[in-house]
């Protein structure tokens, strides 16, 4: 029984050091990574810690030990930001009225052949068969005029970074448009910009986001799938000082972008790749009053970026006068990120 008594005073050592991570990770998304980046990191492992914890209360149930309330508590206190990363609502609604709307980052098209047997053309027939009332694409290339491609009304690109570009597809007509954050304003060349759409008697702000990118490269990918040779210690710092780079980065785009959305005279719908997850700093900050269409119909597990599992960092947001439905992730691979789409009611009944 002494024995018994050890190992679980040890279990609980290591438990404690988990529950605190969860907790910290629950603060991730209110401090910025300018004045404190390490915190992004426990945000960012959310998933796993809540996994981890939930199997320490497992343990702790089945022995009725006291240790088991900690871990109740702090799991429950949790429990709010499930959601943002498996959706359970699958809210479905048919209607003509609604404007269906999808976001998506092509990587240049597989331009450089990252995905064998992939052409551009999978993207357009992809793009042509879900016939989405507005689109907007990250990381969108010019193959040769490709974009000729597009039968929409209304059709903007962004150009100015070598990495790719950002692109707004409408059926309705664009009365205005703009350049949020401008080649020079931001070291990482991703770039935000808006389109004011009109939708019969409405005016929506239409918001394509692009943000900082860690620039993983395939080694980077490698190391964190297990399946490089490159020591421990090199391959976490490669990584880490990737990622502190980029959650700065980010912080210091969302400011030029909250202060353009709260200037904005019409409903807003954001789109884009954060590159954050739901429990980050970019994640509340752009959200803000909006609502985040995936926790409002989607089903199962809402990753976005594939090489990596129950990674989500791409989104659809909407004012919260608008209600939104059917929202969809596409499953077949075309690019490095899955398209999401969803189908929001911003016509007057």
């Amino acid at each position: 029984m002494k024995v018994i008594g050890i190992v679980n005073k040890l279990i609980f050592l290591i438990n404690s050091i988990f529950l605190i991570g969860l907790l910290l990770s629950y603060a991730a998304q209110f401090l910025s990574p300018i004045y404190f980046w390490p915190i992004s990191f426990l945000g960012l492992l959310f998933p796993i810690l809540f996994i981890i914890n939930f199997v320490f209360l497992l343990y702790w149930s089945t022995q009725m030990k006291k240790q088991l309330w900690a871990n109740l508590i702090i799991l429950l206190i949790g429990i709010q930001y499930v959601d943002r990363f498996i959706g359970t609502k699958s809210i479905e609604e048919n209607s003509e009225k609604n404007v269906k709307v999808l976001s998506y980052n092509v990587r240049l098209f597989n331009n450089y052949n990252w995905i064998k047997n992939i052409k551009s053309d999978s993207i357009y027939n992809y793009l042509k068969n879900e016939k989405a009332d507005i689109v907007c694409l990250q990381e969108f290339i010019d193959l040769t005029h490709e974009k000729n491609k597009f039968n929409y009304k209304q059709k903007i690109y962004n150009y100015g970074s070598k990495n790719g570009h950002l692109a707004i597809l409408s059926n309705y007509n664009i009365i205005k448009y703009e350049n949020v954050i401008k080649i020079g304003e931001s070291n990482i060349e991703n770039t935000c910009i808006f389109a004011d759409i009109a939708i019969e008697e409405d005016t929506i702000r239409l918001y394509n986001i692009h943000l900082a990118s860690n620039w993983f490269d395939n080694e980077d990918y490698l190391f964190i799938n297990r399946s490089s040779k490159v020591p421990i210690k090199k391959g976490v710092f490669a990584i880490i000082n990737k990622m502190k780079k980029s959650y700065k980065e980010r912080a210091s785009q969302i400011k030029i972008i909250e202060q353009n959305m709260k200037e904005s005279p019409y409903p807003i719908i954001i789109c884009g790749d954060f590159n954050d997850t739901p429990l980050s700093y970019t994640y509340k900050k752009i959200k803000s009053n909006l609502i985040d269409s995936f926790t409002i119909s989607g089903s199962g597990i809402g990753d976005s970026y594939v090489k990596i599992p129950m990674l989500r960092i791409d989104y659809i947001m909407h004012d919260s006068k608008f209600k939104s439905y059917n929202y969809k992730k596409q499953k077949k691979v075309f690019s490095d990120h899955y398209a999401i789409s969803c189908e929001i009611d911003i016509l007057k009944k």
